[in-house]
């Protein structure tokens, strides 16, 4: 039985650049001292604390309400995706940055949802074990999952991802175990103690896949036949904890990929960089943009630059689609115009060019997003 470290918070500042909503957002945490910790993707948890990519953070379910709380108090926003494309147990929550304009996506795990892409079909029950072990890194000032454990959760998403596309994509000489994963994964082996990692994985998936854990972390990055037999291996079977039948989950999980196919190809068609399908439980809005032509489009269009990773919007529609902005921002869109419309129903938001630069729009939308006058 490993015994958890000593977990006590530091008084020492942070060494990395953070979002001041961010700084915020866990000193009110830690006074609260509601339980929790980061856990995945530390090896680029700095780009994460700057608004560059998503925040994955597991909560004591027991204090879900207080982090709501917290969430509402440090300027987050309550989002949720289109169409039941959500996972059990994961809120979405975006924030806005005042100081640097830039918006910042926590996911907030209430349980270790996780595995194949679009699904996310299995739920594994380690949530009190990585909260237990949970350790404090003094250069980010928060808590984050134990790196032995953070392996073997790596590696068992891996394992439960493998499709049968992947099978011929190995065949062709592609190494699936590849990108961000690897990196993760070799950023771990330089951290991870051996001997502690095998303790952490005989416990949760049993010795025989421990030690296939072990060959695999010490020698990355782990083929297909590897992770096949690290998921044969663990016991108990990890088909125990599925969320979903064999056909149901193959059915939701082609219908989801249809539809994120089918979003990608129309974000594409309308110019946007990214796509999200992300929309506000209070509705949608459309916001208007007023001035001269050239630069009221030029702020439109970084408007939508702004919001599109985070949230789903749809630019500039003209007069002939009053009709779908209208339904748009019922079902939860932002609607962006590069000004006014004549006969379109009139925009919840008109930004002047006149009144307003760049980082005072992304304040004033923001405000309106949040309700605020």
């Amino acid at each position: 039985m490993i015994s958890p470290p000593r977990l006590e918070i530091q008084t020492s500042p942070r060494t990395v650049p953070c979002l001041a909503v961010l700084v915020d957002l866990f000193d009110r945490l830690h006074a609260e001292e509601i339980r929790y910790c980061h856990w995945k993707s530390t090896e680029h948890l700095g780009a994460s604390l700057e608004g560059t990519t998503d925040l994955d953070v597991l909560i004591d379910r027991n204090d879900a309400a207080r982090f709501a709380r917290v969430l509402a108090e440090t300027d987050f926003q309550a989002f949720r995706e289109l169409n039941g494309r959500g996972y059990p147990g994961v809120e979405d929550y975006v924030g806005f940055d005042p100081a640097s304009g830039r918006l910042t996506h926590v996911h907030a795990h209430y349980q270790l949802t996780l595995g194949e892409k679009f699904l996310k079909g299995y739920r594994l029950p380690w949530e009190e074990t990585a909260l237990a072990t949970r350790v404090w890194d003094p250069a980010y000032g928060l808590y984050v999952v134990e790196p032995a454990l953070e392996a073997v959760m790596l590696v068992t998403r891996a394992a439960l991802k493998v499709r049968g596309r992947d099978y011929i994509l190995a065949a062709a000489g592609k190494t699936y175990f590849r990108g961000g994963a690897a990196r993760e994964l070799r950023w771990l082996a330089r951290r991870v103690d051996p001997e502690r990692l095998r303790a952490r994985a005989a416990a949760l998936v049993g010795e025989r896949a421990a030690a296939l854990l072990g060959r695999m972390v010490a020698q990355p990055p782990p083929s297909i036949v590897q992770l096949l037999a690290f998921r044969r291996s663990v016991t108990p079977s990890l088909a125990g904890y599925r969320l979903y039948g064999a056909i149901t989950a193959r059915r939701r999980r082609w219908a989801r990929e249809l539809s994120w196919i089918w979003v990608a190809l129309r974000n594409r068609a309308r110019g946007l960089p990214k796509r999200s399908t992300r929309t506000a439980a209070q509705g949608g809005l459309a916001i208007a943009v007023t001035g001269p032509q050239a630069p009221a489009t030029a702020l439109a269009r970084a408007l939508l630059e702004w919001l599109s990773p985070q949230m789903a919007v749809l630019p500039n529609l003209g007069e002939r689609d009053s009709a779908e902005a209208h339904r748009a921002r019922g079902r939860g869109l932002i609607v962006i115009a590069d000004r006014l419309r004549t006969g379109a129903p009139r925009p919840d938001l008109i930004v002047d060019l006149s009144q307003a630069d760049a980082l005072d729009a992304k304040q004033r939308v923001w405000d309106r997003l949040r309700g605020r006058p």
